[in-house]
């Protein structure tokens, strides 16, 4: 081998290869060179070039390492022993000898830079970028300087930890404590961001976890500046580079925003929750590389586990797959787009739907039907319902029983009408000037079921329709002990004549395992329900019913084709049915639409919802909560699709069609609001956003307790509204009633505390470069 001078003339060549040799030297010895082979195989220069640097550091037994002697004093440290090394030099834990305490410190000196001005530049931007930052999880300056050879040095804080993935592994986390743990991480990288910078080497070995449990990300030897005054910024050439955990874009030398630390964190999360790399093919070159990431999107994590390097039993497999499946999957996937306007703008959206994974609510990754967001918004609602929604409530559960009931022979409609005067006692008996209070719809419902047996005494088929409707009711109020011991007996009361009402009863069943997290018992309903639904008009309506709710269920773990398949079923079922309305054509339409856009048939989806809501709005009455749901579906498929003014018009009509149905006090209007902001803010428009915030604020009391965590959380998105108005001071004050919210609460989400906090003292002349950046 006759490699080219390693004083390359290009300039370009020679920055490549020198960020492609920093990666070589991450890897042991006899893997370097043949690394370095399969990575330049299309570009023969930049291979010898890169080989020349392998070679001089070989030969040179040493000379492109600081290697400073074991003892040797820096400033006011003694270099104690050598803690780790890679590309960007050598890592020492030394100890404090000034004499005023006694302190250990990590000190990175930077390799020898032959000559490379850039490299003295990039150490000289760690220390100032790290001096800027101060969190939590952020692994704090302490000191900087050069050795007496002239290579820099910055002293940190020493973190005595291990890598992420080796500690998840360690303490036998299971996903959703490794989803916790991530959150730290996303806390770490919004921090930087906020500060201008782009990490851009985020993975397992520059994430420490400390024994208490605290992560701190460390090495922003490769970080780049976001502010337009740093020259380096925009330098061309410069490739510093992980390759396994950088972004398309970071592999095609394409110019680099915070969007790339999101795969990198995609990528990140993506291994924690698998124990494999996301990408399965391993390219000859750093090219090819770049060519396939940026074509190909990942495999859902919950198809890729691996037991073996997550540390679990074959056993327990099965249960870790359904915990991930469906939106985890989502989230990962959305993280990890190959077009950087379908992933999340900010570590902050991040780590919202993380948030609102563990927490059981819709997330913006999985936009879903009608059904997959109006259950998950029912299943969290922990709040009374007032009087009037009561009595619209329970006269919807009674016209229900009526409508099943006549599409059945004649001499049943004295059951429908008996079941109906029971569900209107219902509502007598949660008269207000009666009971002397606001009544709430659960309040009813308890005094309704102890009459049951009595009213219905020998009439086991009546029973069981109106224990299934209270049943369904308690479902929809998130009590689900309830839920289950009405649906359960009206099942029992069923069984033995079975045909379409039991199968009405098992789709119910169905939905509360589904939403308990009983993916496989909600599937194995499902489709006992379609054996048991007959051959007649009844009977295929309510299986249209039921592939309906099955194609949501299948779309929730992510298996879009099957969902596909149920849904169209569903429609072309009731294609057949002289008695289907176009309302119920209408919301399988919208059911249809979140299937395509789980397959990332985007415009197809777009159209399915916009044929949705044309049927919808066709209708002498239109639904108004119907139509606002297939609108906050369409928004974030247009989020998704980077069309965020479109994604802002659709949500402002779903929030009045809410408000025009059920007014504007309507309690959850307030997370709505919030999310409204937060993308007004995202636009710059920051008038509006301050007004949609209001709005939330006036809702709160009514939506959330005093120390409930969602009101401080509320506040958060409030103060990021804010910041990125500007107004620091205010953002000051509603982190800190945050804080207050955090610290009186039951529980606390891991990082919420740290949204809050790393909002704090924020300076003014930052707040207004945030407004330039993506902030959902």
């Amino acid at each position: 081998m006759n490699p080219a001078d390693p004083i390359v003339a290009d300039t370009a060549i020679a920055s490549a290869a020198l960020s492609l040799f920093e990666a070589a030297l991450e890897l042991v010895a006899g893997e370097r060179e043949p690394f370095i082979q399969r990575a330049t195989a299309d570009d023969p220069e930049l291979r010898n070039a890169t080989l020349a640097l392998l070679e001089a550091h070989a030969a040179s037994e040493g000379f492109l390492d600081p290697g400073p002697p074991l003892g040797r004093e820096l400033g006011g440290y003694r270099l104690l022993k050598s803690i780790g090394s890679g590309g960007m030099g050598q890592v020492w834990l030394a100890e404090r000898i000034d004499g005023v305490f006694r302190q250990c410190v990590a000190i990175k000196v930077l390799a020898s830079t032959l000559g490379d001005p850039d490299a003295l530049r990039r150490a000289e931007a760690e220390r100032q970028f790290l001096a800027s930052i101060d969190h939590p999880n952020i692994a704090h300056v302490l000191d900087g300087g050069s050795t007496a050879e002239g290579q820099p040095y910055v002293v940190m804080e020493y973190v005595d930890g291990a890598p992420i993935d080796r500690w998840c592994r360690q303490q036998a986390l299971d996903p959703r404590a490794r989803v916790r743990l991530f959150l730290q991480v996303l806390g770490a990288v919004e921090a930087a961001h906020r500060s201008l910078i782009i990490h851009r080497d985020i993975k397992p070995a520059n994430v420490l976890v400390t024994n208490q449990g605290l992560v701190k990300l460390l090495d922003f030897g490769i970080a780049k500046s976001l502010d337009p005054s740093d020259a380096g910024a925009t330098r061309t050439g410069w490739m510093p580079m992980t390759p396994q955990y950088a972004s398309p874009e970071q592999l095609a030398g394409r110019p680099l925003t915070t969007a790339s630390d999101m795969y990198s964190l995609g990528l990140l999360l993506h291994e924690l929750l698998t124990g494999v790399a996301a990408h399965r093919v391993e390219p000859r070159s750093l090219s090819e590389l770049a060519r396939f990431v940026s074509s190909h999107a990942p495999s859902r994590p919950s198809e890729r586990i691996d037991t073996e390097a997550l540390g679990i039993g074959s056993s327990l497999a099965r249960h870790w797959r359904a915990r991930i499946s469906g939106d985890l999957d989502r989230i990962v996937l959305k993280a990890l787009a190959p077009e950087v306007p379908r992933r999340y703008g900010s570590a902050l959206a991040f780590a919202d739907d993380l948030e609102r994974w563990l927490e059981t609510r819709p997330v913006s990754a999985r936009p879903g039907g009608g059904g997959y967001r109006l259950g998950k918004f029912l299943q969290r609602n922990r709040l009374a319902v007032g009087a009037g929604t009561a009595v619209v409530c329970a006269l919807a559960i009674g016209l229900s029983v009526a409508a099943v009931q006549q599409r059945r022979a004649a001499e049943e409609g004295q059951r429908a009408r008996q079941a109906n005067r029971f569900l209107t006692d219902m509502i007598a008996r949660a008269d207000p000037y009666a009971s002397g209070k606001p009544p709430t719809l659960l309040e009813a419902l308890d005094r309704a079921v102890p009459d049951i047996p009595r009213q219905f005494a020998g009439q086991p088929l009546l029973e069981a329709d109106v224990r299934h409707a209270i049943g369904r009711a308690y479902l929809m109020l998130e009590r689900n002990d309830a839920a289950r011991e009405q649906l359960e007996l009206a099942a029992t009361l069923r069984a033995a004549e079975g045909g379409t009402d039991y199968a009405r009863v098992l789709d119910s069943l169905a939905i509360l395992a589904w939403q308990g997290g009983r993916y496989a018992e909600a599937e194995r309903q499902f489709r006992t329900a379609l054996d048991q639904c007959e051959a007649d008009e009844n009977g295929r309506a309510q299986r249209s019913e039921v592939l309906n709710d099955l194609s949501s269920l299948l779309s929730s773990v992510g298996r879009n084709a099957e969902a596909l398949d149920a849904a169209v079923h569903a429609r072309d079922i009731k294609a057949t049915l002289a008695t289907v309305s176009p309302r119920e054509r209408a919301v399988v339409q919208a059911n249809i639409g979140a299937a395509l856009d789980g397959l990332g048939r985007y415009d197809e989806s777009i159209a399915a919802y916009r044929e949705a809501l044309e049927i919808f709005e066709s209708l002498p009455a239109p639904p108004l909560l119907d139509m606002a749901v297939s609108l906050n579906n369409l928004a974030y498929v247009q989020r998704e699709t980077g069309h965020i003014e479109q994604a802002v018009q659709s949500q402002e009509r779903a929030i009045a069609l809410t408000v025009q149905a059920v007014g504007p006090d309507f309690p959850r209007l307030a997370v709505r609001y919030s999310n409204l902001a937060l993308q007004y803010a995202e636009l710059g428009r920051h008038a509006d956003a301050t007004r949609a915030a209001a709005e939330a604020l006036r809702l709160s009391p009514l939506a959330f307790r005093a120390n409930d965590q969602a009101m401080g959380n509320l506040y958060v998105a409030v103060a990021r509204v804010s910041l990125a108005a500007g107004d620091a001071t205010k953002a000051n004050e509603f982190a800190r009633k945050a804080l207050r919210v955090y610290d009186a609460a039951e529980s606390v989400e891991a990082g919420r505390r740290e949204k809050a906090i790393a909002i704090l003292d924020v300076p003014a002349a930052t707040t207004q470069s945030n407004r330039r950046r993506n902030d959902r």
